[in-house]
């Protein structure tokens, strides 16, 4: 767009014009195709930017000299010999565009880097849901089958002479149940079957050109066109005229921007990129309009009739890249922390649930067992005192299959680490009065919870599939210090991709760099005071003590 259109009178100039633009452009293309191969090999970032932008700048302020060869020396055109105006203008217009350009290829990319990061750590995960479901199904077969067999010894006991001996028959096969439960209960999901192997994810949709553009951020397609259109208005007619058209412009800009956020509201993807195009055309037109007025018989204010939607439609571009990025890592992350909690809940369930009936056996039934045994040792079984023993085991048998005095369901640090580690490799370190004050369930959920969403954070940002866990009791201020740190580099848009998660886990949670890696700390208060003796540390008392 950027053609030698200054003495370019006629439609043949006009036409002559435009093709020595076009061939000066695949000149450079070629020029910058070492340039950009070289890029790619680089890695440190200031050796890039340096070598990008150098050439950028480079053929910036060859383009003028070039578009004028050809024009001249090719189609014959008269030289235009505003030579500091033009090259200014590329400066500008090419630091500019070819600026948003990047940033948006790189959120892009960044955004489909994490989203793969995410489906990928999502799709373990599930494969991990289904273990831990099957391993649940499993766990209540083998609670069934125990229950069932010791039913069937205890209407064998109860045909057959009841004495100390077959009384402890019943017990040693009430034990190896409990032991077999308590077994299963210690079962690794890694070792369990996953129920089907073929589950993935949804496929995101195609999605056609118009439906990526949003309306740009406010100002900014208008304050680039404004700073690219500068030195021509001040070498055309001096500040008056550059004060008026960058006025004029920005104005412009500002009120499409209105505009297309004004039509475009609850409207579908494609009806919404329909209007930022066409509204954005139309200022373009209208910018054009006023150039032809302040410039008469010049071509050059014909330009914004294309530069103008079509810089829009790069911020349009970028701006649904930012907002793809947010929304998709949004939603994959909160499904990820779903998935995985929902896995550690059902592992955990399961796991108490053989617990629970491990103990009833262990305990109560073998309890009843020792006394109905010392019973029957100093005399005969009396058919009521058979009763009261059948009665009591086939009530504590059905408080193993329907265990409702049991407490809810508690998914602990453990728990949830456990069903990260295929994912990524996670380190824990916890210190003794931390572990104490974890014994409090609502202490536990939310430093899982942290945990969980730096978990999140890591698989999207970390360098190598690594993670360490960190809880500290800090005893004079009564909290939990939690931090996850993993090796990689926080995103330019991760505050904006990913601060909704955190925030959701109070004033004290944050995100930062810390060298080479990306950590998430936050501080857990606890209701009661920690202290340094084993008696009285965190929410809960210790338990051995009491």
């Amino acid at each position: 767009m950027l053609a030698p259109y200054q003495s370019a009178d006629t439609v043949f100039e006009v036409i002559a014009a435009e093709a020595s633009a076009a061939v000066a452009v695949a000149v450079l293309m070629v020029v910058l195709l070492p340039v950009a191969l070289l890029e790619r090999r680089l890695r440190t970032p200031v050796t890039r930017a340096a070598l990008v932008l150098g050439a950028v700048l480079a053929v910036s302020v060859a383009r003028p000299f070039l578009n004028d060869a050809l024009a001249v020396g090719v189609f014959g055109l008269e030289p235009d010999t505003m030579w500091a105006t033009r090259i200014v203008t590329n400066i500008v217009a090419w630091t500019a565009l070819l600026s948003l350009v990047a940033i948006t290829e790189q959120l892009y990319a960044s955004s489909r880097e994490a989203r793969e990061r995410l489906a990928g750590a999502l799709r373990t995960v599930t494969d991990e849901q289904r273990r831990a479901y099957r391993y649940d199904r499993d766990s209540r077969d083998l609670l069934d089958a125990e229950v069932a067999a010791l039913r069937a010894a205890l209407a064998r006991l109860r045909l057959s002479p009841v004495d100390f001996d077959a009384v402890r028959e019943f017990a040693d096969e009430v034990r190896s149940a409990s032991h077999r439960l308590q077994l299963q209960a210690a079962v690794d999901l890694a070792v369990a079957s996953a129920a089907d192997p073929t589950a993935g994810l949804t496929a995101v949709p195609h999605r056609r050109f118009v439906e990526r553009l949003r309306p740009p951020p406010l100002f900014l397609v208008g304050v680039i066109f404004a700073a690219g259109s500068m030195p021509f208005a001040y070498n055309a007619g001096g500040w008056g005229l550059l004060f008026i058209v960058v006025a004029g412009v920005v104005g412009v800009g500002l009120g499409t921007d209105l505009l297309t956020r004004r039509l475009s509201r609850r409207l579908d993807p494609r009806s919404r990129g329909a209007v930022v195009l066409g509204v954005w055309t139309l200022a373009g037109l209208i910018v054009s309009g006023i150039g032809a007025v302040l410039v008469p018989g010049s071509l050059v204010p014909a330009i914004p009739a294309l530069a103008v939607p079509g810089l829009a439609v790069l911020a349009a571009l970028c701006a649904d890249a930012v907002h793809r990025g947010r929304i998709e890592a949004r939603r994959l992350g909160r499904a990820l922390r779903d998935v995985a909690r929902a896995t550690a809940v059902r592992a955990a369930g399961a796991r108490q649930a053989l617990m629970h009936a491990a103990d009833t056996l262990h305990g109560r039934v073998q309890g009843t067992c020792v006394i109905f045994a010392a019973q029957v040792d100093d005399e005969p079984a009396t058919s009521d005192a058979l009763a009261r023993f059948e009665r009591s085991v086939d009530a504590a048998l059905v408080a193993v299959l329907d265990p409702t005095d049991a407490a809810e369901t508690n998914v602990g640090l453990a728990e949830t680490v456990a069903v990260w580690q295929p994912v990524i490799a996670v380190s824990t370190a916890v210190d003794a009065p931390s572990e104490r004050a974890l014994e409090d369930p609502s202490v536990s959920l939310r430093v899982v919870s942290v945990v969980a969403e730096g978990l999140v954070n890591a698989v999207k940002h970390a360098a190598s599939p690594h993670a360490a866990v960190a809880v500290v009791a800090l005893p004079e201020d009564s909290t939990l210090h939690v931090t996850v740190s993993s090796p990689g580099q926080l995103r330019a848009d991760a505050q904006l991709a990913g601060g909704l998660g955190v925030s959701l886990l109070g004033p004290s949670a944050r995100v930062f760099q810390r060298d080479g890696e990306v950590v998430l700390e936050a501080v857990i208060p606890v209701v009661q005071r920690l202290a340094d003796t084993p008696h009285a540390v965190g929410a809960l008392q210790d338990s051995d003590s009491m």
